[in-house]
């Protein structure tokens, strides 16, 4: 199994969401659509993705699993089955209650994360099976995950179908999502996706120093500066318009680390839903709720927990 870094065919479009459609070029000869080649490093750093992590038969598996299982609606015509503990991002407050691991038929997933370098002590405290479905528009807005809990590597499954993330720069508050406590804590990785052994905050107060333009701008100051509200990420016009799709395939894995994580938001739009698709998302613990943090006790219970796995067929 390969670990690709994505190289080329990447739409970089100033314009609308919309335009970066693949076959825009054609339907409107107007749109500003420009093929960039160069590494994705360079336009949303720091994200991996692993074709054909998943086998037919495995997604069979999986998708009999899941299906068997009862579904919850979710926001824009998502349905959801969530495991993990209960958690307001507002308040800052999570509880274990209810979290009794994971679903047994999924465990093979999590086993093959072992074998993903960029996983390394990866230790999933959350696991979502997310449906997005043509019939009900199904889409799910541009966001950033909570940093708050959520720790730097977010992991995707896909199935079912080939899918595309659409990126967009951050220009926002550092109050949302939590994007503050960023800081508080070191990074899990170095800007080429390898595991920081040794982190401390002399050392390397965080990713941010390393993914930022020549300039050395600061993600903090870039976000607080009143003068400048906009991300000056590459030195590129018109930041706000700028679109980066992210293609991904059928049975792949993508893990989304670093200045794609924190800087860029992501979103999944509706015209990209065409027939049902279904993704497992994967999260793990800020290090405060690890071993040393400020919060290990209420996260040594949840990662115990974690380590359950039950058979669906035979829990009522």
């Amino acid at each position: 199994m390969a670990l690709l870094q994505l190289t080329e065919g990447m739409r970089l479009c100033p314009g609308p969401v919309k335009a970066a459609r693949g076959d825009e070029r054609q339907e409107n000869p107007g749109t500003r659509l420009m093929t960039w080649k160069m590494p994705i490093c360079l336009l949303v750093p720091n994200k991996v993705l692993s074709e054909n992590f998943i086998s037919p038969a495995e997604e069979n598996t999986l998708m009999e699993g899941i299906d068997e299982i009862p579904w919850d609606k979710s926001q824009s015509g998502r349905r959801k089955q969530n495991y993990g503990p209960k958690c307001n991002f507002k308040k800052k407050n999570m509880k274990a209650i209810g979290f009794t691991g994971f679903p047994v038929f999924s465990k093979f997933i999590q086993d093959k994360f072992t074998y993903v370098d960029i996983l390394k002590n990866y230790q999933t405290i959350e696991q979502c099976s997310l449906e997005y479905d043509a019939d009900r528009g199904a889409s799910i807005d541009p966001h950033i995950d909570d940093c708050w809990v959520w720790g730097e590597r977010i992991v995707t499954v896909n199935l079912l179908e080939d899918s595309v993330l659409t990126f967009t720069p951050y220009c926002g508050e550092i109050s949302r999502y939590n994007l503050s406590d960023v800081v508080l804590y070191p990074p899990v990785l170095d800007k080429n996706g390898h595991i920081i052994q040794e982190c401390t905050n002399a050392e390397n107060s965080h990713f941010i120093q390393e993914c930022t333009n020549a300039e050395n701008s600061h993600f903090i100051q870039e976000c607080t500066n009143a003068e400048n509200s906009h991300l000056n990420i590459y030195n590129l016009q018109d930041q706000e318009e700028i679109v980066v799709r992210v293609p991904m395939p059928r049975y792949s894995l993508l893990v989304m680390f670093g200045c794609a994580r924190y800087l860029w938001e992501h979103c999944v739009l509706r015209e990209d839903i065409t027939k049902r698709r279904v993704c497992l998302a994967y999260r793990e613990f800020t290090p405060v709720y690890l071993n040393g943090g400020q919060f290990e006790k209420i996260g040594q219970e949840i990662i115990d927990r974690a380590q359950q796995f039950w058979n669906h067929k035979t829990v009522s």
